[in-house]
């Protein structure tokens, strides 16, 4: 922990505790405390060492009476309940900002590999199928080669508001890097999946995305999972990334199946 934030949260624990508790003084450390912060220094642990060595060295410095002393304990004890609840806001700022693509405002891949597990156990308790699907822009590098960064972005943007606008709440979308998104479709078969994934794949193609983009498409690849027996998160991304690439080969804007079934 940094020491600009000890010195300062040591400060704000002896006002609190020698100025009878009052209000002001954490409205102040509400503010001040977390600009001292950076994301690798926001542990329990830490903040609950900060806090007992501040408190046994501002105990040192006022000395009065066993039972004043506890007093000034108890407050102290409050004081750092309230700075905790305040640190652990900061924390879901911290993950929020950390796992959104800046540009489409979807999860990232590190929300997917932190998520998918999650909805994966959830798929095996309930004993319910859960789809991953794998998307690829086709000939994408023909936008940024010909239009540039700009456009390309912008097809980019377009194409997330759109799966945004198909999928269900419950539904997860991802950008996976570059031009490739992640789709997770719970409590879903490949039936109930071929929907919003073809309504995805035809409403691309018929779209004008960019005035002087023609024929933008997308390939997409998918895997599911039965609700039965193990499951790695890695190998079902891995499975809908090749029927993805067998997409391209078949001619591109289609969606296949994994485990040869492409639903054609």
């Amino acid at each position: 922990m940094s020491g600009e934030f000890y010195s300062t949260y040591r400060s704000y624990l002896e006002r609190y505790m020698f100025e009878g508790a009052t209000e002001g003084v954490l409205l102040e450390a509400y503010q001040d405390l977390p600009r001292c912060l950076d994301g690798s220094e926001v542990q329990a642990a830490s903040i609950l060492d900060v806090h007992t060595r501040a408190l046994r060295e501002v105990m040192g410095i006022k000395r009065d009476s066993d039972s004043v002393q506890w007093i000034y304990i108890a407050r102290a004890t409050e004081f750092l309940a309230q700075i905790l609840i305040v640190i652990d806001t900061f924390l879901l700022q911290l993950k929020e900002r950390v796992e959104r693509d800046h540009l489409t405002g979807l999860y990232n891949r590190l929300a997917l590999y932190r998520l998918l597990p999650r909805m994966l156990e959830e798929a095996q308790e309930q004993g319910k199928p859960i789809v991953v699907a794998m998307l690829d822009l086709d000939d994408f590098k023909r936008i940024n080669d010909q239009f540039g960064h700009q456009a390309g972005d912008e097809a980019l943007c377009f194409v997330a508001g759109l799966i945004k606008r198909i999928l269900r709440n419950d539904d997860l979308a991802v950008r996976f890097g570059g031009e490739e998104f992640v789709i997770v479709l719970p409590a879903t078969d490949f039936a109930k999946a071929r929907i919003p994934l073809e309504r995805i794949l035809s409403q691309i193609a018929a779209a004008k995305i960019l005035p002087d983009v023609d024929g933008l498409t997308v390939s997409i690849g998918v895997a599911g999972y039965a609700g039965r027996g193990s499951v790695d998160p890695d190998e079902l991304i891995r499975q809908a990334d090749e029927a993805m690439y067998r997409a391209k080969e078949l001619g591109k804007n289609r969606v296949v199946f994994a485990k040869g079934d492409d639903g054609e």
